[in-house]
């Protein structure tokens, strides 16, 4: 077994150890399941869906604006691709996302905050480095592709922990991938994802990524940090509205 295949497998384990352990203590203190995993579809939820998938969907159109004009892209007509087809590749990923956002946010962040007592900052954290490290194995991958993805994995943890929701880490990780990958046309985590353009890489790659994409380049890398101020502004305004952010006592005492 080799060591990336080990890390990964020790990181299923941890999630589904930690996740269980907060459902069984969750249940016993009579508190909501649903509430914990972030699950519960309240009124806010489509919205913090939306708001995930245009934050995502702004920064990475950022991206690739900025390594256009730095003229570190070059791009071409792609074979175009039918409605049925993109829609259906969008659920698709969606699925997909949601299926990766319940093992790292509802399971095992939601665990590691049983287990650290509510120490958010830690949990988070440790989830995002567990986040980082299993994209190791990639193709291209590179100390500052675990950086970008440790950081999509902060703002992910960060929007599941502030919202209290798994919609809006949904929205926001969804979005990230779909729009740099089958809609811009750059490579997804050093995996081709298509696109309604070819996008062609002309470096240097510690700027665009190089063959892993944004996430291991520079200007990706500051583009999470934009994520974050957006998120943390979205944040803000629903706190503003009143919007309720229920809180499963069993993960944060």
């Amino acid at each position: 077994m080799s060591a990336q295949i080990a890390v990964e497998l020790a990181m299923v384990v941890a999630a589904l150890v930690l996740g269980i352990t907060a459902i069984v203590r969750t249940r016993r203190a009579g508190a909501s399941v649903l509430d914990l995993l972030g699950l519960r579809w309240s009124p806010t939820a489509w919205r913090d869906l939306l708001a995930g998938m245009a934050i995502t969907g702004l920064a990475i159109a950022g991206v690739f604006v900025a390594e256009l004009g730095l003229g570190a892209i070059a791009t071409a007509p792609a074979a175009p691709a039918s409605l049925s087809s993109l829609l259906g590749l969008a659920a698709l990923k969606l699925a997909f996302t949601f299926k990766e956002e319940l093992m790292m946010r509802s399971l095992l962040l939601a665990g590691l905050l049983m287990l650290l007592r509510g120490r958010a900052a830690l949990a988070v954290g440790l989830s995002a480095l567990a986040f980082g490290l299993i994209h190791l194995s990639n193709p291209g991958a590179s100390a500052l592709s675990v950086l970008g993805n440790t950081l999509g994995g902060v703002i992910y943890g960060t929007a599941f922990v502030l919202a209290r929701s798994l919609w809006l880490p949904v929205g926001l990780h969804f979005a990230w991938n779909f729009v740099q990958g089958p809609l811009v046309g750059f490579p997804v985590s050093g995996m081709a994802a298509g696109g309604l353009q070819t996008v062609r890489d002309l470096g240097p790659a510690w700027l665009t990524g190089g063959s892993y994409g944004p996430e291991a380049g520079a200007v990706g890398i500051v583009a999470r940090f934009v994520v974050m101020a957006l998120l943390l502004g979205w944040i803000a305004s629903r706190l503003r509205s009143g919007a309720p952010v229920p809180l499963a006592a069993v993960a944060t005492e």
